[in-house]
């Protein structure tokens, strides 16, 4: 096949980035990416491909999902809603939430509830579902199945929950190259509780066939779309017998095809720019493990020694959510999350926190359960806030998310440094060290408080690893179990993962120089600091466990 040559007058110039070209023109029954933040995943290449197969079949019911409903209504609808109101005009081109006008054509099957759907004129429909809520697509057949933050889910789910929905009626869709495919897309896996099965996809892809595809697939357009005055009907009869030609050949050769997108933040970077690019690059410039995932796309390493040493996965938990009052985001496309949402959370129970202030200000909340003879101790949320945002801006955020909260009573546990009189707060109303000033602003919105480490004496390192050692390391059968929420405490497990362990004369300490070397934006995920936060919560509430002859600071030598 020659060169294509092509008219640049007859083209209205519309930047895609690599990626985005790519995943139009392949635009194959199977479509699989690993792409970084600030690429357009969502809204350059995830909507715009459901458009395409939504018009690609009429009626047909197409599954869009995530890991769990309320990530699908605070992350992957926003950016797909924001595609369709610009592009497209809400109640004449689409329908959401809602049931769509009388002149929309009824999809192949009756739709009992509207409210989880996203409608076309042509009867098409999109339904939202999430591996939390089996019930989503339990009994259910799809066409296509669409899907986000695949490190969020287990490959044997997927296959168990997913991939049985893909059962609608072949002799209705079958002769559409989407039927029956998979668009799944996700960010780079960084910590050992993402999975990452779904990277060998990219093993399935025939890349000179891709690459074949794209090409014909580009001839194509050129002879669909772009003509001019001073072409010959004769000229135009022949893009016309082209264009549908090789349409038929790219449909078929479409079909169980895979394509396998991998890219950072330099594909879309003629939209972002090298500023961008130097930005990302200059602020995390002691923060190489970021920079590699975020810019790059490259996992990082885990931390060789954690202080955390016998932390692991099975201190994860991933059903973190009840659907009492998640539905869907209002009208406004807004959708707001609050402790009444949590599985684990009872309201009616007091909240244990854990506290550590400083210019980055982190807390982190849980609640004690029993069932049987076994106490969990159930981590529910992380927050923090940074400078020069501190108590006031805290409490408040406490505040909005426990505001279903009818038990307003929060044990606070802290280390010695929040009990310290300091020169800043001198002349602050609230109080003169850090606890006292987040126990006035809580209370101002009708919290009760109780400062559980008055009087606190510092608290060594050795002890924080000795007590977090028999926590974690489940040996006694007198503490409790310890359970993490994955969903709202993601920063608290990067934390953990990035607390690395040193040894000082043979002291064992935490080594907190991410605190200091890092900026306070990267703080969250990539520092000790939220981690130490919960650390001052466990020692506080579970110091009983410590040996009897532990060991005195001034003779410690190790373990």
């Amino acid at each position: 096949m020659k060169t294509l040559q092509i008219d640049k007058e007859k083209f209205r110039t519309d930047y895609m980035s690599v990626l985005q070209h790519h995943a139009y023109l392949s635009d194959t029954q199977n479509l699989w990416g690993d792409i970084g933040r600030a690429a357009g995943k969502s809204t350059h290449i995830i909507a715009p491909r459901l458009v395409r197969i939504v018009n690609d079949l009429p009626r047909a019911p197409i599954l869009l999902m995530c890991s769990t409903y309320v990530s699908l209504l605070d992350n992957i609808l926003p950016a797909i809603l924001s595609y369709m109101n610009k592009h497209y005009v809400r109640g004449y081109h689409f329908e959401y939430q809602k049931k769509p006008p009388k002149f929309f054509k009824q999809p192949y099957r009756d739709v009992s509830d509207w409210r989880r759907t996203i409608s076309f004129p042509n009867g098409a429909y999109v339904r939202f579902g999430s591996m939390d809520r089996p019930e989503s697509v339990l009994g259910s057949d799809f066409v296509h199945v669409i899907t986000d933050e695949l490190l969020r889910i287990k490959e044997s789910e997927f296959i168990e929950r997913v991939i049985p929905t893909l059962r609608a009626d072949r002799s209705l869709f079958g002769h559409s190259p989407y039927f029956g495919g998979i668009t799944g897309f996700s960010s780079t896996p960084n910590l050992e509780n993402d999975h990452d099965w779904w990277l060998a996809q990219e093993e399935n892809m025939d890349k000179e066939l891709i690459d074949k595809i794209m090409d014909v697939a580009l001839r194509v357009d050129h002879a669909k779309y772009y003509s001019s005055e001073s072409e010959s009907e004769k000229e135009r009869k022949k893009h016309q017998r082209f264009a549908k030609k090789w349409s038929k050949i790219l449909r078929e050769k479409r079909k169980g095809a895979t394509t396998y997108l991998k890219g950072s933040s330099f594909s879309n970077i003629l939209i972002l720019g090298t500023d961008y690019i130097r930005q990302q690059i200059a602020g995390s410039k002691s923060n190489l493990e970021k920079v590699l995932l975020s810019i790059f796309g490259i996992r990082p390493n885990a931390v060789k020694e954690m202080f955390f040493g016998k932390f692991n996965n099975s201190h994860i938990y991933t059903d973190s959510y009840k659907y009492n009052h998640i539905d869907v985001v209002n009208q406004e496309m807004e959708f707001v999350k609050s402790s009444r949402d949590l599985k684990y959370g009872n309201a009616e129970k007091p909240i244990l926190a854990g506290f550590d202030p400083g210019h980055f200000m982190s807390i982190v909340f849980a609640q004690e359960k029993t069932q049987g003879s076994k106490e969990t101790l159930r981590v529910l949320k992380n927050m923090y806030v940074t400078h020069p945002q501190q108590h006031f801006e805290l409490a408040a955020k406490i505040n909005d998310y426990f505001q279903y909260h009818s038990r307003k009573k929060i044990y606070l546990y802290y280390d010695r440094a929040a009990n310290q009189c300091k020169r800043i707060y001198r002349n602050n109303q609230s109080g003169r060290t850090d606890a006292r000033i987040l126990k006035r602003e809580l209370e101002a919105h009708g919290w009760r408080v109780e400062l559980m480490d008055l009087g606190r004496e510092t608290i060594f390192h050795y002890l924080h690893y000795t007590i977090l050692n028999i926590l974690f390391g489940e040996h006694d059968q007198r503490t409790p179990k310890m359970a993490i929420c994955q969903n709202e405490c993601e920063e608290l497990i990067s934390s953990i993962r990035h607390s690395p362990l040193k040894r000082k004369d043979g002291r064992i300490q935490l080594d907190k120089k991410s605190e200091d070397e890092l900026d306070l934006e990267d703080q969250a995920f990539w520092s000790t600091q939220i981690a130490t936060a919960f650390m001052y919560l466990l020692y506080g509430l579970y110091e009983k466990h410590l040996p009897a002859n532990a060991i005195d600071y001034e003779d410690y030598s190790g373990l």
